[in-house]
């Protein structure tokens, strides 16, 4: 079983070696003794002899008698000195009255857990004391007592700077931890540093790479003066460079001198000094600096910017994670954005095949998210015609399912035309090349099926060629027209085909043969004329016999392109 924490303990714990080495060294002198101290087990703390400067001082004082310097009228005195401030003094007669107030004598001996009789018969009998050789040992004693209660002071003090360093740590690591509101919480994280750290004000910035700059985010008792003063190009940074590099941190000692300043007048202006900046990272990527600064010149501890460092890394957290936050409530409001939109383009697609006499149609429609920018659509046309419309808008998404729409509107306000596709074509063309920027096109097939003749004239504008089958032979409907919204002039020339029954048509968007499988091979268009060849019984068969063909061929591989199909089937 391991020990517990107190079984741990060590005298070096509670009293540093210094300390030990005073106390030895001044008891030996009073008591005329040799002494050490050592630890539990018996080891050496403290060195036998007395040190040097404990020996200097010692002779110092058995050398000037009276005329002591730290001899105030009638008494000695010892300062109690804390970061060279006098915090007090302990007082020492020289006339053999010593003047001890009880209550006092009896709290000094329970502060060090001496026994009070002891300490008011040694007191006692310095004061009886004549003899000019204990005077020395007992004001050596005095500057003991002086020592340790400014040690014991500093230690509180450190404690009480630690504990209160902590506690500032901990509130901004809270107000970070729930950072709804993130401007709010940096300008108080700005005023919390400036408090912390005791200097006159703070600020934040964060990295703006497009435009080079270092962007004040939050501040904290800085003018508008000064922060208008003018940008802080990263690029010219060398403090802020150097804070967000290894060391982590900046020091300037005086605004106004130091060369790597890029306003010194204004910060002389501004009444400002002394400069710490620290650098904030996220997971190794700069975002920006907290930076505090002082009305006088000041140094930092190493502690002060360790502090620092870490309220650095916690806002850098936060700041990162609102950012995460903000985004995610935005992907989440464009996801539902596009699924609205994605219902509002399934609308245009038909969940049905339309019923003739004489023809057998299906269809499929696989897209690849949820706006495509494949399109298919069966237009009813007077006199037993109907429209057969398929279409790819390069590229995906939002772009791409506008285009779609704009282009199933336009086709569907020109249908009037029955015979003349080619003109129909011609002026979809026209308003592609108007209204889409460069690098946007549409491959588009429009045919028109007459089902009493068995008529089928169509317009392929770049579009994969159509697929016929008959008595097992497989025809291609292709064409060298222009794909649409590339030149205004294009003219556009159409086809005829007369069909008879037991035939099979398919058109299809290149995301069928474009289907790739792990090994990076292309389903091609002979494998998908190889399996339209192999027919079906309805045209529902064939479209899903192609398509389970396809899905086998790419496995578990993520889809390319959106996959549209249409069959029929002349019966």
């Amino acid at each position: 079983m391991a020990e517990s924490t107190s079984d741990n303990l060590r005298l070096t714990d509670f009293l540093d070696l210094p300390t030990l080495q005073e106390i030895q060294d001044s008891f030996a002198a009073v008591a005329d003794v040799r002494a050490v101290i050592t630890d539990a087990d018996g080891n050496l703390l403290t060195q036998p002899t007395p040190t040097t400067g404990f020996l200097r001082r010692q002779r110092a004082l058995a050398a000037e008698g009276e005329q002591r310097p730290q001899k105030e009228g009638a008494e000695y005195v010892a300062p109690i000195m804390v970061n060279e401030r006098r915090l007090g003094t302990i007082r020492m007669s020289s006339n053999g009255s010593l003047g001890v107030d009880e209550a006092k004598l009896l709290a000094l001996a329970e502060k060090f857990e001496i026994e009070p009789k002891q300490v008011r018969s040694l007191v006692s009998s310095w004061a009886r004391a004549k003899g000019s050789t204990t005077k020395p040992a007992a004001i050596q004693f005095l500057f003991l007592l002086a020592n340790a209660i400014a040690r014991l002071c500093y230690q509180e003090y450190q404690l009480r700077q630690r504990i209160n360093e902590m506690s500032a740590l901990n509130s901004v690591s809270i107000l970070l931890t729930d950072a709804r509101d993130l401007q709010q919480v940096l300008n108080r994280t700005a005023q919390l540093v400036a408090d912390v750290m005791e200097t006159r004000a703070a600020s934040i910035r964060l990295i703006d790479e497009q435009h080079d700059e270092l962007v004040v985010k939050a501040v904290h008792n800085l003018s508008a003066q000064y922060l208008n003063k003018g940008p802080v190009r990263l690029s010219r940074a060398e403090i802020d460079k150097e804070a967000l590099g290894p060391h982590g941190f900046a020091y300037v000692a005086n605004m106004a001198t130091d060369p790597r300043v890029q306003y010194p007048q204004e910060s002389v202006r501004e009444g400002i000094v002394s400069m710490l900046s620290v650098g904030m990272r996220f997971r190794g990527k700069a975002i920006g600096v907290m930076r505090v600064y002082t009305g006088h010149e000041q140094l930092f501890s190493p502690l002060q910017i360790d502090l620092m460092k870490a309220v650095a890394a916690q806002a850098g957290a936060a700041i990162e994670n609102a950012r995460l936050r903000t985004e995610s409530i935005q992907a989440e409001a464009m996801e539902k954005q596009l699924r609205l939109a994605g219902e509002v383009q399934h609308r245009m697609i038909p969940h049905t095949a339309p019923e003739m006499p004489g023809l057998d149609i299906a269809s499929v429609y696989v897209p690849m998210y949820s706006l495509g920018g494949d399109f298919y659509d069966f237009i009813p046309l007077p006199g037993d015609n109907l429209g057969l419309a398929i279409a790819d808008v390069s590229g995906k998404g939002v772009p791409a399912s506008l285009i779609m729409a704009s282009v199933r509107a336009f086709l569907r306000a020109q249908v009037d035309n029955v015979y003349y596709l080619y003109e129909v074509i011609r002026r979809i063309n026209m308003m592609l090349c108007r209204d889409t920027k460069s690098g946007e096109f549409v491959t588009l097939f429009y045919g028109v099926l007459d089902a009493n003749n068995l008529r089928f004239t169509y317009c392929n504008a770049g579009h994969p060629p159509g697929l016929v089958l008959r008595d097992g032979v497989v025809m291609e409907l292709g064409s060298d027209n222009l794909v649409l919204g590339v030149s205004p002039d294009e003219e556009y020339h159409q086809s005829v085909i007369d069909l008879k029954k037991g035939d099979l048509l398919m058109l299809f968007t290149d995301g069928l043969p474009d289907a790739r499988n792990f090994r990076d091979e292309a389903f091609g268009r002979q494998r998908v004329a190889e399996v339209f060849r192999r027919g079906g019984e309805t045209a529902e068969v064939v479209a899903q016999n192609v398509l389970w063909e396809m899905r086998k061929f790419v496995g578990l591989t993520n889809p390319v392109d959106d996959v549209t199909m249409m069959v029929v089937r002349i019966v």
